[in-house]
């Protein structure tokens, strides 16, 4: 196989960075023979780095080395528009011999005509992180979408409920209060702002992806700022994890496609610490809906909203085994029997 990526990075809090960054390593890991180049910006683990900066892919390097090789390319680009990534994945598919899995870790708004027949020509195969997208694209693209599950790192997002305290001390948060917690971009398109709801004798904590930060809402922020019970942490977290242990409840309001990616990575990893989590209805949430330690939003008017948390605080509930069917390893040996199938 052969990984084609720019989303290589150290410092990934974005999801569909993440994703991308995140299989790529480990299918590296598990498959040394498997060839990882990168365009964009260059790193450490790949075997070759290609300086493209053209939106349409075009490179007589690529092409070359991709038309020696009867390997599969697993292309994990930085998320774009549709009909872009679809441009983008018919060149990448020519130079490769249509011999191509394409990652989609978000729902498109918006699929033309021209996207679809380009994605058709070019032969590739979708990957999506939600039967219910997996079930939608089906429709458009019959025979070429598959659904994988992924993705958290069940080693380094583990339950450890005697460290609460230190880790309060450590962050600056208050000890005497339920803490709710959320991970994610400060966007009013992610229902961040439904903190607000919160009664003071919650404290909520927050915090802000460093890779978008440029997209954050100044008046949203200002205004979480403004509340006493809620502590906003903007810088990049590399131990993340204890931020999850720190924590009473996880919190993930998100309602609309779009706004995050269809597998809700902090979603998962909370599970995996053990925590029980308040969250919508949100594409592959769905699949979660009655497994322990997850409870589902109906409303967020302020009584129940509140109500809710409570209750998920007061009977708990780990949903760490469902979080299990995630684990990047899998996943990522699962793409990887995709791309021999393919060969």
């Amino acid at each position: 196989m052969i990984i084609l990526t720019n989303c290589l990075t150290d410092t990934a809090d974005e999801g569909s960075v993440k994703v991308a960054a995140s299989l790529a390593k480990r299918i590296r890991k598990l498959y040394p023979d498997a060839e990882l180049i990168s365009y964009g910006e260059n790193h450490p683990l790949c075997d070759k780095h290609l300086p493209i900066h053209n939106k349409l892919m075009l490179s007589g390097r690529l092409m070359r080395l991709l038309r020696r090789s009867q390997d599969t390319v697993l292309y994990l680009p930085f998320p774009a528009k549709f009909a872009t990534a679809a441009l983008r994945t018919f060149v990448v598919s020519m130079f490769a011999r249509r011999k191509v899995l394409l990652l989609l870790p978000m729902r498109s708004p918006t699929i033309g005509r021209m996207a679809r027949l380009l994605i058709r020509l070019s032969g590739v195969r979708l990957i999506v992180l939600s039967d219910e997208l997996r079930r939608d694209y089906e429709k458009l693209f019959p025979g070429r979408v598959e659904y994988v599950r992924a993705g958290v790192d069940t080693q380094k997002f583990t339950p450890q409920p005697d460290d609460k305290a230190r880790l309060r001390a450590k962050y600056a948060v208050p000890k005497d209060k339920p803490v709710v917690l959320h991970v994610g971009h400060m966007k009013e398109g992610r229902n961040v702002g439904t903190l607000l709801s919160l009664d003071d004798r919650f404290h909520a904590v927050l915090v802000v992806s460093t890779h978008m930060k440029h997209e954050q809402d100044a008046a949203l922020r200002q205004r979480l700022a403004a509340r006493g019970n809620i502590t906003i942490i903007e810088d990049f977290i590399p131990d993340i994890q204890e931020l999850y242990r720190m924590a009473d409840v996880y919190y993930f309001p998100v309602e609309h496609e779009g706004h995050c990616i269809s597998a809700p990575l902090s979603v998962l990893e909370a599970a995996a610490c053990g925590l029980p989590v308040v969250c919508t209805r949100f594409s592959e949430l769905k699949q979660l809906e009655g497994e322990e330690g997850f409870y589902f939003i109906d409303s967020f008017e302020p009584s129940h909203l509140n109500t809710l948390i409570a209750r998920a605080i007061r009977d708990g509930g780990s949903g760490r085994a469902s979080a299990l069917q995630y684990d990047w390893t899998l996943a990522a040996r699962t793409i990887a029997k995709m791309g021999k199938a393919t060969t």
